[in-house]
Order: structure tokens, then sequence, then C-alpha cells
């Protein structure tokens, strides 16, 4: 019994030297030699440090190839395309825009995206509506109409401008940036802008402030696709190339099939 105690009694002596050790800043002395502690960090890295690190992975320069922009969507295309003419003439950029009254994120998830796609071959791909979706309560529907329309653009660069609305929403906005990420999707709710007498249609000049902020995004770091779109040094007439118009009552477009 008294063995026990004895041995007992020794593992509390060196529990406690070790745990006194530990706590210790300084090293300690055995056999003449110096004991020296080797702290390890086994913390996991702030967050802070980790989303700068994946800033920096995720870091791209602007494009400066040229691009063939295909600039596609709702009524507020059309007053969009003019100022992003001026912008595509001055970097050597060429636009091909369609502005179909009235469209959804139905209308464009169709054949009619597949026509324009096959017949303009883009090298950048932007998308512009929602102005007649923003009390839809069809949630569901739209995620998948905005599923199909980002699948379409098959690794082209792809972004998504939001629609300008004055009033919230029923989720519009929040699922577009859901389905083709933050980083393509420019948010257009806190544009200030003169508008039209139905107070959402942009006026001339209210467009062409809402261009200017979107290609500020797009050739920058905010934007997944960046490319370079220097500000034009002056603005071109109105009659511009490459822009198709469709009316509410149109049915889109359709690939031609091949004759048998």
């Amino acid at each position: 019994m008294k063995s026990q105690i004895k041995v007992l009694l020794i593992l509390v002596i060196v529990f406690s030297a070790l745990f006194i050790y530990a706590q210790s800043p300084y090293g300690m002395t055995f056999a003449k030699q110096l004991l020296k502690k080797i702290d390890i960090d086994l913390s996991e890295p702030e967050k802070e440090e980790v989303n700068m690190l994946a800033e920096v992975e995720e870091t791209l320069e602007p494009d400066t190839t040229a691009q063939h922009f295909l600039f596609v969507g709702d009524s507020m295309v059309e007053p969009l395309a003019y100022r992003f003419y001026d912008y595509c003439r001055e970097n050597g950029d060429t636009m091909y825009a369609v502005t179909w009254y009235g469209s959804t994120t139905t209308a464009w998830s169709g054949e009619t995206m597949d026509y324009y796609i096959d017949k303009v071959k883009p090298t950048f791909i932007i998308y512009c509506m929602g102005s007649n979706e923003l009390t839809s309560k069809n949630i569901k529907a739209i995620n998948a109409n905005l599923a199909r329309m980002q699948a379409k653009a098959n690794g082209v660069p792809c972004i998504f401008i939001g629609p300008p609305n004055t009033t919230p929403d029923t989720g519009l906005n929040d699922e577009i940036a859901k389905v083709f990420g933050k980083r393509a999707f420019f948010d257009s709710r806190n544009i200030e802008m003169e508008r039209r007498s139905d107070k959402l249609h942009p006026t001339n000049a209210g467009a062409r402030i809402w261009m200017d902020e979107i290609c500020t995004w797009l050739n920058s770091q905010e934007c997944v696709h960046p490319v370079v779109l220097n500000v034009p040094l002056e603005e071109r007439p109105y009659s511009i190339e490459h822009i198709e118009v469709m009316k509410v009552k149109d049915k889109g477009r359709r690939l031609n099939k091949p004759s048998v």
C-alpha cells in the first residue's frame, strides 16, 4: 500500500512540474541541458486574412482585347445602348443591341436568345431586364429562367444589369444576384437619374448617367469579367449601328431549322 502511495505522489509531483513548466515563459535546465519550449499555433487564420487571400486569388486585370458585345433585354436597353455605343467606339469594341419592349426573363430564357447568340457570336453578353417583373411573386419560375439564361452563355463572359426600380421589388434583384453571382450583377436600384413621366424609364440624359456607372463597374475589380472601357471623349449621334427593336406583340426569334 505504501509503495502505491509513493508512486502516486511521484506522479503528482511530475505532472505538477510539467504544468508549471508549460505555464512558464522560461526554459529549464536538465542534466546541464537547456530544455526549450516550441510554441505551435494551431488556431485558424483570422477571417480577414482568409478574405484577403481570396481577393488576391480572384484579382483579374481588365481585358484589353476588342469585344463583340451582345446587349439584350427589355425597353431599358434602347436608351442605354446609345451611350454604350459611345464606349464601344472609343475602345475599339463592337455592339449588337436588341431591345424587346415588355420582355421578361421568360422571353429571354427561350429560343430567341439562342437565335441571337448564333447570329452575333458574341465575346461578351449583357442582359438588362426585370422592370416588367418587379411585382412578380413567382420567384421559383424566375430562378429557373435566370439559370437557363446564364447557361446559354456557355462559357462566354456574361453579366446582368438589374432594373432601376424606385420601390422595393418582391425578391427579383436578390434572385438575380443569387443566380448570376454578386460580381456578375449590377444593382441599379440606387442610381440617381432623371426619369420620364412614367417615373421608371430614364430620359436620354438619365440613361447616360446610368450607363457611365455600369461601365465604371465593368472596368473594375467589382466585376467578375472586367474589361477596359475608357470614358468616351465625345458623344456620338443617336443614330447608331446594330440595334434591333422588337415590339411587345412580337413572339421572338427562332433558329432556322435545316431543310430535310
